[in-house]
């Protein structure tokens, strides 16, 4: 199924008009149909796991907030804040492939910078792993 480069409509169960859809989003698609071909072609390999991450950009959290509700009610659930706090979030399953929209607090995006503003004092050395200069 994979090993051959198909053009236009052959590579897409024929459920509607792709033509209709805008180039980056025909191009996602497909790649989503490459995966499953390759799934269905290598059944020797293990599982992919398979996610997709939704992450509105907006002026400010209550934009980016209001971006992942209406996800959320595309996606027939509810978004809520995760329970460690600073992730607003929606998800569904399609089967074992979870998509999810999350937004994150300004307060959760500047403790996150704080802490890996360290990731460069941290070098590993003999296996193991040692902060700061020597």
């Amino acid at each position: 199924m994979t090993d051959a480069v198909q053009g236009g409509p052959e590579w897409v169960p024929q459920f509607g008009m792709l033509e209709e859809v805008p180039a980056e989003r025909a191009e996602f698609i497909r790649g989503l149909f490459e995966l499953a071909a390759f799934v269905a072609d290598h059944p020797e390999w293990p599982l992919p796991d398979v996610h997709g991450g939704i992450f509105p950009r907006g002026e400010d959290f209550a934009a980016e907030a209001a971006e992942v509700d209406r996800i959320a009610a595309t996606l027939g659930t509810v978004a809520a804040f995760r329970a460690r706090g600073g992730h607003y979030h929606a998800e569904r399953l399609f089967g074992p492939v979870r998509v999810y929209a999350m937004a994150s607090t300004p307060e959760h995006d500047a403790a996150y910078d704080a802490h890996m503003s360290y990731r460069d004092n941290v070098q590993p050395v003999d296996g193991g792993v040692t902060g700061g200069a020597r």
